[in-house]
């Protein structure tokens, strides 16, 4: 009898045996398979970083010189060739004008962890938190005011097309300077105050999204010192 319950036993012992090494085993393998999805998640947004950078850098510069155009055109003290310094093209002042900036950073591998339900891969809660709070609170103020700004740049082409239409003929003619440009255009501002406090009203816009991309930014580089952290 004892022979039988020692035989049994240990047949019952390698049986649980068996279980709990193929346990392990999964275990193992899930846990490697999780590690690989986690490295490619945090190397996407490592990559994807870099690319807003370089937007985000673009867009710093060319919004500040959006800023600084707007403030020698209501500046009382004009300065063409302060104007010089920035653009020599007339377009570039027209655009500044009429067209909005839109705010469009590279988010697709941020979307495609979010659709994919990669994100659970990620284990660090700062990350995650800095990550959301980038691409939705961040992101969403900067386009609320660019929103904004397409209403007034909408507003201003009214008021440009029925009152200044001598201006859009000029951006138009060959004939006409950057210089003799700039002098009528300031000459059309100080002369309507409806136009001059428009262009106020959008220098203000204008400032306001700088700040939001300068906070956008600074989110970015805190993002990207987490994420540094992780590959120590």
């Amino acid at each position: 009898m004892k022979k039988y319950l020692l035989k049994y036993s240990l047949e019952f012992l390698v049986i649980v045996m068996g279980i709990s090494v193929s346990f392990w085993l999964n275990e193992i393998s899930v846990e490697k398979n999780e590690n690989r999805e986690r490295l490619k998640v945090l190397n996407n947004i490592k990559t994807e970083i870099k690319d807003i950078q370089k937007y985000t850098g673009d867009r710093m510069k060319y919004w500040q010189d959006d800023i600084d155009l707007y403030s020698m055109f209501l500046n009382p003290k004009f300065e063409i060739n302060s104007i010089k310094e920035i653009t020599s093209s007339k377009s570039r002042i027209e655009y500044n004008l009429i067209y909005y900036r839109d705010f469009e950073p590279p988010m697709n591998r941020y979307i495609s962890i979010i659709n994919t339900g990669s994100f659970k891969f990620i284990k660090s809660e700062r990350i995650k938190e800095t990550l959301t709070r980038l691409h939705t609170i961040n992101y969403s103020n900067i386009n609320t005011s660019v929103q904004y700004e397409k209403l007034l740049k909408e507003h201003l082409i009214e008021i440009i097309t029925k009152n200044h239409p001598n201006l859009l003929f000029a951006s138009n003619d060959s004939q006409i300077s950057i210089e003799d440009y700039s002098r009528l255009l300031k000459k059309e501002i100080e002369k309507d105050s409806i136009l001059k406090s428009n262009l106020i009203i959008q220098l203000k816009y204008f400032e306001t999204k700088k700040s939001l991309l300068t906070l956008y930014i600074y989110t970015l580089e805190e993002l990207e010192a987490e994420l540094s952290k992780t590959f120590q």
